[in-house]
C-alpha cells in the first residue's frame, strides 16, 4: 500500500511538473506572437512541445528572397536549466555561425547559457534574424577559430563576391523545395501552397482591405493627436507564398 502511495505521489509530481513546463512554453509562444518578428514563423509541434517548426524569410542583405526551414529544439527541462535551445536548418546555409555539417546555428556568443526568466525564445529568434541581416557584424567580436564555419567567414571578409555566390546557390535550393511534401505528418508542420487566384484572391483582398482600414485608423489617430479608438485592424495569422515572388503574404 505504501509503495502504491509513493508511486501515486511521484506520478502526481511528474504531471504537475509537465503541466508547469507546458504553461511556460505556451507563455514563450505568446511572447513571440506579441513581438511579431518580421519574416520568422514558428509553431510548436502538435506531438511534442519541445520541438518547434519554423521558417525564416530573408528580407534584406545577402539572404534576401531566401525561404529557409528550421527546427527549434528545446532542452528536456526547458526553461528551468541552463542548457541552450538549438536551431537547426533543413538545408545547407553558408554563414560563419552555421555549422556546414549539422546546419545548426551557433547561438552561444549571444547566449553563453540559458537564464530562466531573463532569456526568452523571441530574443533568440531576433538574434537569428540579426545575424542573417548583417553576418559581418555578427562575427565582429568573435575569434575566427571559434566560428562554426571559418571558411565562410574568410569569404565574407576577403571575397565578398564568392560569399554572395554561395548564398545565392543556397537561396535557389531553398526555393526549389518550398512546396515539397511535408517531412512529417504533424498537423502543425508549416506548409505553403502555390498562389491560386480563385482560392487566395478573396483572402488577399480582405487583407488589403483590413490594412487600408488600419492605415486609415492610424491617420485619424494622428490627426487627433494620438487619441481615439483603434478600429479596423487586420486579422493575423494568414500566410502563403505567392508564386513567382516567394514572399510571404501575411499580416504581421
Amino acid at each position: 500500500m505504501t509503495l502504491d502511495l509513493d508511486a501515486s505521489k511521484k506520478d502526481d509530481k511528474l504531471l504537475l511538473t509537465t503541466v508547469q513546463q507546458e504553461y511556460k512554453i505556451l507563455a514563450e509562444y505568446k511572447m513571440i506572437e506579441s513581438e511579431k518578428i518580421g519574416g520568422v514563423y514558428v509553431i510548436p509541434s502538435y506531438a511534442n512541445s519541445l520541438q518547434w517548426f519554423g521558417v525564416f524569410f530573408g528580407r534584406k542583405g545577402f539572404y534576401s528572397e531566401g525561404v529557409f526551414r528550421f527546427t527549434l529544439l528545446l532542452p528536456d527541462r526547458f526553461p528551468d536549466n541552463k542548457t541552450l535551445p538549438s536551431i537547426i536548418f533543413q538545408q545547407d546555409i553558408v554563414h560563419p555561425l552555421v555549422c556546414p555539417y549539422t546546419h545548426s546555428l551557433d547561438i552561444s556568443h549571444a547566449f553563453p547559457e540559458w537564464r530562466c526568466g531573463d532569456d526568452h525564445l523571441w530574443q533568440l529568434l531576433k538574434y537569428m534574424q540579426a545575424v542573417f541581416s548583417d553576418p559581418l557584424e555578427s562575427i565582429r567580436h568573435v575569434e575566427m577559430e571559434k566560428l562554426k564555419n571559418s571558411e565562410a567567414a574568410e569569404l565574407l571578409i576577403n571575397n565578398r563576391e564568392e560569399f554572395a555566390n554561395r548564398i545565392r546557390n543556397n537561396i535557389r535550393e531553398s526555393l526549389t523545395h518550398i512546396y515539397d511534401t511535408p517531412i512529417t505528418e504533424d498537423p502543425h508542420y508549416i506548409t505553403f501552397e502555390k498562389f491560386q487566384s480563385e482560392v487566395h484572391g478573396p483572402v488577399l483582398e480582405g487583407i488589403k482591405a483590413g490594412q487600408s482600414k488600419h492605415l486609415e485608423s492610424q491617420s485619424q489617430q494622428s490627426n487627433n493627436g494620438g487619441n481615439g479608438g483603434g478600429g479596423g485592424g487586420a486579422a493575423t495569422g494568414l500566410s502563403w507564398v505567392k508564386e513567382g515572388e516567394f514572399k510571404p503574404l501575411s499580416v504581421e
